[in-house]
């Protein structure tokens, strides 16, 4: 097998709960030798967060010591763990020991958490000037907001995102996925990977401010239309200026969302609603005319689909290349082709038991062709690589381990 994309590079994981452990999950998975420290004696909050998945199966509650919560099994997937007291003075002084040779830290404390540990970035250049930290907040380590705290359903309101969400007539909605919590991430690896390639350059370290609502803020192109024309976005529900129609309407057993941006789009929809005869009506003929009259549009529409079932009409559009794709419950989602073709659904494996039927996680979304690779190791039990980092890499004698074990520091 071809040696993974970021192998090679070392990372001290520092992250909890969602956006951080996503970024150093994707880093893991490309290859990257990620050490997720944490703290002893419990761990991440997520290996006791039900359901939990361990040598006796599945369950509500922990039946084994080895039993891990399923979401800490998915996201330290490629990681090795080492607890270590951050708090503790022996600890930060072990931590700062494997700055000097790591790559990259990943983080996301409130801002300042870092400098009461000793940690800041400032700090840390000092012993590795070749280190590059990245910061995963909520509102970034600058501004006057920078000591609020925040998590996915506050900044998806204070970006603007809610506000555009939902029906005008009704209170503004957050997005059913966390969105600010999984993008946020993406940008982290953009701006590390963007950080590693300068440093090969012949630059120096770096500090990646990642700001959660920075990314969200990133992901609204219609904010253009206020910076640069006035136009103040509203929730629209399931419509949108970009095209008419553009919708969703419901069949005899589902939904289906229809998405016409274009002249061609426009064209093809009529040949499929057998409607030709309104290509050359004056009325319909540009996108703006045919916003004019979306209200006649989606009826048309509506009264064709509400006669037929979702697995008709959708590969009947498609046919006659109209965009357009079923409403899918997470049920559905979970056995579709699609999704099984492309190995989004792996098994998890628990670092003792192994597989074990129905622990499933998603797979890796980013593919290359000529190398493809998956998350291939499993989350490792707490402190699993304790000796193998503290006394190997580091060279920390046993005698000291036993001390700091003693101590609570490991």
């Amino acid at each position: 097998m071809a040696q993974k994309p970021l192998a090679g590079i070392v990372v001290l994981d520092l992250t909890r709960y969602l956006a951080g452990p996503y970024c150093t999950l994707l880093l893991a998975g490309l290859g990257a030798e990620v050490i997720k420290i944490e703290p002893p004696g419990k761990g991440d909050l997520h290996r006791r967060f039900p359901p939990f998945i361990g040598p006796k199966g599945a369950s509500g509650k922990p039946q084994t010591d080895e039993d891990m919560g399923v979401f800490m099994l998915h996201r330290a997937r490629n990681k090795k763990s080492v607890t270590l007291d951050l708090y503790q003075p022996e600890g930060r002084a072990v931590f700062k020991e494997l700055c000097r040779k790591a790559d990259v830290v990943v983080e996301n404390y409130s801002p300042g958490v870092m400098d009461e540990m000793e940690s800041g970035y400032a700090e840390l250049r000092k012993l590795n000037p070749g280190l590059i930290l990245c910061s995963i907040s909520g509102f970034g380590q600058t501004g006057p907001l920078r000591d609020w705290r925040a998590y996915d359903p506050v900044i998806q309101s204070m970006s603007g995102l809610a506000s555009v969400t939902g029906y005008p007539d009704r209170p503004p909605t957050r997005c059913g996925a966390a969105i600010s919590d999984t993008v946020a991430p993406l940008f982290a690896i953009i701006g590390i990977l963007s950080a590693l390639r300068r440093r090969e350059q012949g630059g120096t370290g770096e500090w990646v401010d990642i700001a959660m609502m920075d990314t969200s803020f990133f992901l609204q192109p219609d904010l253009l239309e206020l910076l640069n024309g006035g136009i103040t976005p509203e929730r629209r529900g399931n419509t949108h200026v970009a095209g008419t129609p553009l919708n969703t309407y419901p069949t005899r057993d589902g939904f289906v969302t229809i998405a016409v941006t274009t002249d061609k789009n426009w064209e093809c929809l009529l040949t499929a609603l057998g409607r030709e005869d309104l290509k050359t009506d004056a009325r319909f003929t540009t996108p703006l005319s045919r916003r004019q009259h979306i209200q006649f549009i989606d009826t048309m529409v509506a009264a064709w689909i509400q006669e037929r079932v979702t697995n008709e009409v959708v590969p009947f559009l498609q046919r006659n290349e109209v965009p357009a794709g079923a409403v899918q419950t997470l049920p559905e989602l979970l056995t579709h082709p699609q999704v099984q073709a492309r190995q989004m659904i792996v098994d998890l494996s628990h670092p003792t038991a192994g597989v074990l039927p129905g622990a499933k996680g998603f797979g890796m979304p980013i593919r290359f062709v000529e190398n493809p690779l998956q998350f291939d190791q499993p989350a490792p039990l707490l402190g699993a690589h304790n000796e193998e980092i503290y006394a190997h890499r580091l060279g920390i004698s046993a005698s000291h381990l036993a001390e700091l074990r003693a101590k609570g520091v490991i």
